[in-house]
């Protein structure tokens, strides 16, 4: 299954960028696991790989487990198999691409 298959279990808000804390609460776990990644420039900020670490969380839904999320701040990102070069250490971390936001309770 493909990760675009997981938005179709969801109630979409705000022009379908959006999920309810609730949805998000009973569908995704975090687990201990934690990565170091790289937002690849979109963010504003990461513009030479610069990286960032976050707890991993994984979707409860069945066929979906294994997709590797963050979180950070509002935003859920899908974790990507692709690497990302920080120059500033000369280290790969992998990329992270925008999955959907979480709305406030």
């Amino acid at each position: 299954m493909k990760i675009k298959d997981l938005l179709d279990r969801f109630k979409l808000l705000h022009y379908r960028t959006a999920i309810t804390r609730e949805d998000f609460e009973i569908y995704f776990r975090r687990t201990n696991e934690k990565i170091t990644f790289s937002f690849n420039g979109w963010d504003g900020k990461s513009y030479n790989g610069e990286s960032r670490t976050a707890y991993v969380y994984r979707s409860t839904i069945k066929g979906f487990e294994e997709i590797r999320f963050i979180k950070v701040g509002k935003s859920l990102h899908s974790v990507e198999d692709k690497t990302v070069l920080e120059k500033a250490t000369g280290e790969y971390h992998n990329g992270v691409n925008w999955f959907i936001d979480v709305l406030r309770k």
